[in-house]
């Protein structure tokens, strides 16, 4: 499937595209995440490399990166979350079972709570009671 075939049948459920060398990067909305991921992962074959949280001025930004291996073509759908004091989102874990570690990654490291997330209990810091609550959050104001 061609890059604006994606583009096309997701219509408004993209927003801005930044394009770079294989690498498209969009704006989702919450609510139409789980539409764009089924759409990448069961209509065109692509798979879910990782995913990345970085907190910024206007709220916590995650970015989904999803591989389609035949073009060597990355689709990246990025969900801003403007609630920096509960932090939520859909979890794609019901679509895309490999979301399921990166995604209590990202909660623990940054709060976020991935609704219809199967297993919300610590990954990394379980056994560690040293570490600090949310250790990559800068708590940034704008």
């Amino acid at each position: 499937m061609a890059k604006n075939d994606f583009f096309t049948v997701m219509g408004g459920k993209i927003g801005k595209v930044v394009e770079k060398k294989l690498r498209y990067y969009f704006v989702v909305r919450n609510e139409d995440l789980h539409e764009v991921a089924s759409y990448l992962f069961n209509n065109m074959g692509c798979r879910l490399s990782t995913a990345t949280a970085t907190e910024v001025y206007r709220g916590i930004e995650v970015l989904y990166h999803f591989s389609h291996d035949k073009t060597g073509t990355y689709y990246c759908p990025r969900i801003l979350i403007t609630d920096k004091e509960s932090p939520q989102m859909n979890s794609i874990t019901p679509i895309v079972r490999g979301a399921e570690w990166i995604e209590r990654e990202m909660a623990e490291m940054f709060g976020i709570d991935f609704i219809g997330h199967p297993r919300k209990e610590p990954l990394l810091t379980r056994n560690n009671p040293t570490v600090e609550k949310l250790p990559l959050r800068l708590r940034r104001v704008s």
